[in-house]
């Protein structure tokens, strides 16, 4: 009875998937202005991390590879800070030389649009600009689980 209560619960947690993604437009490191809808027609992972996440500096090394190796296949990697402190947030990410974008959310809006529960937490957004994963922490093998959907996205 226990793991048939544990299931139900886990099946009751809110998720975005299959829902359109909310907008959201951040300032980036390089000082610009982006938008989730800029990049309608792409793939998207988009990664919320804050630097007192540990899980975050063993993540944002397998995302930059994930985006070495698929961006010119049709992938973008946006990582959106949620660190309210945004020069603490900035020096971490300079630390960890990503080739993505960075972006910073020093307000709780986006987080509480996306949901977010649990530090890093990975979004999948389609062509189409609609939720298609989501997953929360991050764990050895997490990035095989986010290529593989990548890749299935990418080839409709």
């Amino acid at each position: 009875m226990s793991a048939l209560l544990a299931a139900a619960a886990l099946s009751a947690v809110p998720t975005l998937v299959g829902k359109p993604a909310p907008d959201f437009a951040l300032r980036s490191m390089d000082g610009k202005n982006r938008r989730l809808s800029e990049f309608r027609g792409q793939v998207v992972l988009v990664n919320f991390w804050a630097r007192w996440a540990g899980d975050s500096r063993q993540e944002m090394p397998a995302l930059d590879r994930i985006n070495t190796t698929y961006n010119r296949a049709g992938l973008v990697v946006l990582g959106v800070s949620v660190d309210e402190d945004w020069r603490r947030a900035r020096e971490f990410a300079d630390a960890m030389k990503v080739g993505y974008p960075i972006l910073f959310d020093t307000t709780a809006d986006i987080g509480r649009n996306y949901l977010l529960r649990k530090m890093p937490m990975t979004i999948l957004v389609d062509r189409s600009g609609v939720v298609r994963y989501s997953s929360a922490g991050f764990k050895s093998g997490d990035d095989l689980a986010y290529l593989e959907k990548i890749r299935e996205l990418l080839r409709e």
